[in-house]
């Protein structure tokens, strides 16, 4: 089953290729739409019932107990960042495919044992890279995010995430005909804490919380050559002041948060105009909400401060807060006696990056397994996890989809 699953890695990993070995697979471009194929075909090769809804989640059902309506959910996303990996997303589609054939497998060899169906998830623009919010798909099934509102959501080229998903033939009309029970994902860790404690297995209990703003400063276009330098009002130079600011509090804070201002737009985006719109994207992560909260609002306050001399003004245009959450205690308590009756360490830990299991836990009872990521590198071609590593956390998902579609 392994050299199934690495095959499928690396077939995965040319669509979409970059030429330094990552991948560029942006939600409902032409390669997410191929990659989607290429999973459906996958599906249907392995008896699964194919279904799309209207977001575009993708579900392949396998129906180990027709007389029942519970099902088991197990996923992840193929939609990766512009500069994303092989393993980010992918690993826990494809290993949840595995999983899940393995499952049915066994299901057919022990009749009667299965008690609820299984179904392969892959959801909508996880990643957040080219339409915003991201966790989509997860977050719509979830019903905490009106399907209208995420089919209106637009590129940084007008086009809207519905007309994208029509473009590509991947916005379908069916819901899931049936009724989730629990949600398990398996992915790579994207941080060092694994490999650094020599541990095979991540057993995640809660999330940390997160405070996301995106700030437009406003200023004025004007000549960059003879415009005097007192005159101008330059919205790059107050946005320059806001970065530097941001950092430098989170280094005198020493609160152990973690933060980053990651993309930015410019208008005009001359090199002889005066930038008279910016906007930034800034965000504070950290295990305890209250100080992402804190943060932020010391931030904001220092930030209109420190450009006031600049006469530009500033206007929020996100401020996204996420609270920490506890993932499914019983889900975690089984995957870690799942690991040791395997013969594998697991150890009990939070993620700081989003996933789609975060959104789907409040619908459900959700659960997140995590492998090692060498040097804890994520969102770059230089992502990286061992073989083996891979096939251990695909040993443990599969022996939880078991328990999970057949216990009480």
């Amino acid at each position: 089953m392994s050299s199934v699953l690495h095959d499928l890695i690396a077939a995965f990993a040319r669509i979409g290729a970059t030429p330094d070995g990552g991948v560029c697979r942006l939600t409902a471009t032409p390669e997410d739409g191929a990659a989607r194929s290429r999973l459906a075909a996958e599906m249907v090769h392995r008896r699964l019932g194919l279904h799309v809804d209207a977001i575009g989640n993708m579900f392949g059902i396998a129906a180990l107990a027709p007389s029942s309506r519970e099902a088991v959910i197990v996923g992840s996303h193929l939609d990766s960042q512009p500069t994303g990996g092989r393993y980010d997303g992918v690993y826990g589609v494809l290993a949840g495919l595995l999983a899940v054939e393995a499952v049915a497998l066994r299901a057919a060899a022990e009749p009667g044992k299965a008690r609820r169906n299984l179904v392969l998830a892959n959801w909508t623009n996880e990643e957040g890279a080219r339409f915003q919010p991201s966790l989509t798909g997860s977050s719509v099934f979830a019903g905490t995010l009106a399907l209208d509102a995420a089919l209106a959501l637009t590129d940084g080229e007008g086009q809207t995430l519905g007309e994208a998903l029509g473009a590509i033939g991947c916005r379908g009309t069916e819901d899931l005909p049936l009724e989730p029970r629990c949600y398990v994902e398996l992915h790579v860790e994207q941080g060092a804490l694994l490999e650094e404690e020599g541990v095979e297995i991540g057993v995640v209990t809660g999330c940390w919380a997160a405070r996301k703003l995106s700030l437009i400063f406003r200023g004025e276009p004007s000549h960059t050559g003879p415009t005097r330098m007192a005159r101008r009002r330059d919205a790059l130079r107050a946005a320059a002041r806001a970065i530097e600011l941001h950092y430098q509090l989170i280094e005198a804070s020493g609160s152990g948060a973690h933060a980053s201002a990651a993309r930015i737009t410019v208008y005009p985006n001359s090199p002889n105009v005066t930038p008279s719109q910016v906007q930034v994207w800034f965000e504070f992560r950290h295990e305890e909400a209250a100080m992402t909260v804190a943060l932020g609002e010391r931030f904001l306050a220092g930030v209109r401060t420190a450009i006031e001399p600049l006469g530009v003004d500033i206007e929020i245009a996100v401020d996204e807060r996420r609270g920490t959450a506890a993932l499914d205690p019983q889900g975690a308590a089984l995957t870690l006696a799942s690991a040791r009756d395997l013969g594998l360490s697991a150890m009990e830990m939070k993620t700081i990056a989003g996933h789609d299991a975060l959104a789907l836990n409040r619908r459900m009872p959700a659960s997140l397994i995590f492998v090692p990521s060498h040097n804890g590198f994520s969102h770059t071609p230089a992502e990286f996890t061992e073989p083996a590593a891979l096939d251990k956390g695909l040993a443990v998902l599969t022996e939880v989809l078991w328990r999970r579609v057949t216990d009480e």
